[in-house]
C-alpha cells in the first residue's frame, strides 16, 4: 500500500504525453531540414551562375579592345549549359542561360561597357544573376 501513495515512475499517461511532444519536436525538425535542403540548391545554383558568368567576363577581359564587337542581348551559341559551361542537347544539369551585351560607354569610342547575365528556372520561378564592366582601350 505504501507504493501506492509514494509511486516511482512514470505513468502510462504522462509517457504518452512526453512520447508526443518528443514526435512533434522531431517532426519540425524534419521540416527544417527540407527548408535547408531547398536553401543549399538554390546557394549552389546562385554560385555556379556567377562562376559561369565571371568565366565569360574573364574571357571578355582577355580579349583586345578592338576584337569586342558591339552587340545587343547576344545569346551564348551553347544555352542551356551546366555547371561546367558545356552546352549542348543532353539534359546533364543543363538549366543555365547565358546572355551578354557589349556596348560604347557613355557615348566614348575609347570604352566600352560588358554586361554578362546568366538565368536559370529553380523552383518554377526564374532567377538571374549579372556582371557588369566598363573596358578602357
Amino acid at each position: 500500500m505504501n507504493n501506492l501513495h509514494n509511486p516511482k515512475g512514470f505513468t502510462l499517461v504522462e509517457f504518452l504525453v512526453a512520447l508526443s511532444i518528443l514526435g512533434f519536436g522531431i517532426l519540425s525538425l524534419a521540416g527544417l531540414q527540407v527548408t535547408a535542403i531547398k536553401g543549399n540548391l538554390g546557394s549552389k545554383n546562385l554560385t555556379t551562375a556567377n562562376v559561369l558568368a565571371e568565366r565569360k567576363m574573364e574571357e571578355f577581359k582577355n580579349t583586345s579592345f578592338a576584337n569586342l564587337v558591339l552587340m545587343s542581348n547576344h545569346a551564348d551559341p551553347d544555352n542551356p549549359l551546366n555547371s561546367n559551361g558545356l552546352g549542348g542537347v543532353s539534359n546533364d544539369g543543363r538549366i543555365f542561360n547565358r546572355f551578354w551585351s557589349i556596348e560604347s560607354y557613355a557615348g566614348s569610342s575609347n570604352m566600352k561597357h560588358i554586361a554578362v547575365t546568366i538565368t536559370w528556372t529553380e523552383g518554377g520561378r526564374t532567377r538571374s544573376t549579372s556582371l557588369d564592366t566598363v573596358i578602357s582601350n
